[in-house]
C-alpha cells in the first residue's frame, strides 16, 4: 500500500527535499526548529542519493522495520539461549498489523524506534557485562543523542537509567554514576549539532526543537489527539505570532501556571492521558487505509482487527511479566531486562502531562515484543499449576 502522504508525513517529505536541494531547513519563511530536525535531515541524504522520491523513504523505513525484528530475535536468543522463544518473540512484533501499516507511511516513527532499540539492547548488554570502561556508554549515549534529534522523548531517561543501575542492576553507587556521566556525555556531543544549528539560524537556545510547551499546552485543553484553537481568548500562543521560540515559551508559562493552579485535576488528567496511550490500535488506519480512500466499513474492520491484535499482543506481555515476576528461577531474567522495565515506566509516565494516543505508544512495542515468548511459555505453567491440579484432585476424591 502506498497512501497519500498528509500532515506530518508530507512536510516530512517537503522540507527534506528541501535540504536535499541545499535550500536549509524553513517555515513560514524563516529558519524552524517546530518539527525536529533530525528525520527530514536523514531523509535528505536519502533523497541525494536516490532523487526527492517518496518510495525511497518508505524502503529506508521497511529495511528499519526488518533491522527490529532481527535485533528482537538475537536480544531474545542471547539472553534466554533458546531459539525457539526468540523466533516468537520476534513473529508477535512482526505480525503486529498497525507495525505493517507504519512503514506505509514516510514518518520519523521508525528511524526513531530503530534507534531507541539499538542504544537500550546496548546499553542492557554493557549492564550486564559489568563494563568498567566509560567509552562503551558514551558511545550509546551518541547514539541516544542522535535519536533525540529526531524525537527528543528520552532526554531524561537518564535519571531512570541511573535507578535501574543502582537499585535493579544492584551495582555500587560509584559505578552507577560514572555509567550515567559517559552516557550523558555522549548525549550531549549526539545533541549539540542540532542545537548550534538552531542558535546560528534563529539566533535563540533552542535544544532540539521549539514544540515542547506548545505541546504542554495542548495536554491542559486535551487528553488524547491533537487540539487547537484560532480563537485567542481561548489559545494564547496566537499572541507569538510567527515567532516559534516565543510560542514554546508562552506554551511552557500556561501549562505550567496551570499545573501549579489544579494539581488535582493535572493528576487526574495525567492517569487519562496514559489510558489513551494505551487503550487501542487505531491511528495507522488512518495514514494508511483513511487516506489511500478505503471503504468505511473495511476502516472499521482494520481499526477492529489492529485493537483486536494489540490487546492479545499486551495479554501475552502482561502473561509474561507475571511468570517473570512469579517464577523464582526466571526471575533473574527482570533483573538483566531492568534498563527495558525503567525505560517503558519511563516513556509511559512522560505521558503524564502531553495530549497520549497510541501512535506515540508505537516505538515501545518492540519492548514489550520482549516478554510474549514468556507470555507463551506461562500457559502450560498455568495449566499445570492450576486447572491439571485440580482436576487430579477431583479425579482422587
Amino acid at each position: 500500500m502506498q497512501p497519500p502522504q498528509r500532515a506530518d508525513f508530507e512536510w516530512y517529505f517537503i522540507h527534506a527535499r528541501e535540504m536535499a536541494l541545499g535550500q536549509g531547513y524553513h517555515w513560514r519563511g524563516q529558519a524552524t526548529a517546530y518539527w525536529p530536525i533530525g528525520w527530514p535531515f536523514i531523509l535528505s541524504i536519502i533523497y541525494r542519493l536516490t532523487g526527492p522520491v517518496m518510495i525511497s523513504g518508505l524502503i529506508f523505513n521497511t529495511l528499519l522495520s526488518i533491522g527490529m525484528v532481527i535485533l528482537i530475535y538475537k536480544f531474545i536468543e542471547h539472553f534466554t539461549h533458546h531459539a525457539r522463544l526468540a523466533t516468537i518473540g520476534a513473529l508477535f512484533y512482526t505480525l503486529l498489523p498497525s507495525q505493517i501499516e507504519w512503514n506505509a507511511v514516510n514518518g520519523s516513527e521508525e528511524s526513531f524506534t530503530f534507534l531507541l532499540v539499538v542504544v537500550l539492547f546496548a546499553l542492557t548488554l554493557l549492564s550486564n557485562k559489568k563494563e568498567h570502561r566509560w567509552w562503551p556508554f558514551a558511545l550509546v549515549g551518541l547514539l541516544l543523542g542522535l535519536d533525540i534529534d529526531i524525537r527528543p522523548i528520552p532526554l531524561l531517561f537518564p535519571i531512570f537509567y541511573l535507578f535501574s543501575e543502582r537499585w535493579l542492576g544492584q551495582i555500587a553507587w560509584r559505578i552507577a554514576f560514572q555509567r550515567t556521566v559517559s552516557f550523558v556525555l555522549g548525549m550531549v556531543v549526539g545533541i549539540f549539532p542540532v542545537t548550534l544549528r538552531n542558535w546560528l539560524a534563529m539566533h535563540h537556545f533552542v535544544l532540539v526543537s521549539t514544540n515542547g510547551g506548545v505541546n504542554l499546552w495542548q495536554g491542559i485543553m486535551t487528553n488524547s489527539g491533537y487540539y487547537w484553537s484560532y480563537n485567542p481568548n481561548i489559545n494564547p500562543l496566537l499572541a507569538a505570532g510567527k515567532n516559534e521560540v516565543l510560542e514554546n515559551a508562552i506554551g511552557e508559562k500556561v501549562a505550567f501556571q496551570y499545573y501549579w493552579t489544579h494539581p488535582w485535576q493535572t493528576f487526574l488528567n495525567g492517569w487519562a492521558k496514559i489510558y489513551h496511550l494505551y487503550n487501542n490500535d487505531v491511528n495507522a488506519v488512518r495514514y494508511t487505509f483513511i487516506n489511500a480512500g478505503a471503504q468505511p466499513w473495511l476502516v472499521t474492520t482494520m481499526r477492529n482487527v489492529d485493537t483486536i491484535a494489540y490487546w492479545i499482543f499486551m495479554l501475552f506481555v502482561l502473561l509474561g511479566l507475571m511468570y517473570l515476576a512469579i517464577q523464582a528461577e526466571k526471575r533473574p531474567l527482570l533483573r538483566q531486562w531492568a534498563v527495558i522495565l525503567c525505560f517503558l515506566v519511563y516513556y509511559t509516565l512522560v505521558f503524564f502531562f502531553f495530549p497520549a494516543w497510541d501512535r506515540f505508544r508505537y516505538p515501545l512495542m518492540p519492548l514489550y515484543a520482549l516478554f510474549t515468548p514468556m507470555g507463551c511459555a506461562a500457559f502450560p505453567w498455568i495449566w499445570n499449576r492450576t486447572i491439571r491440579h485440580r482436576f487430579k484432585g477431583e479425579q482422587k476424591s
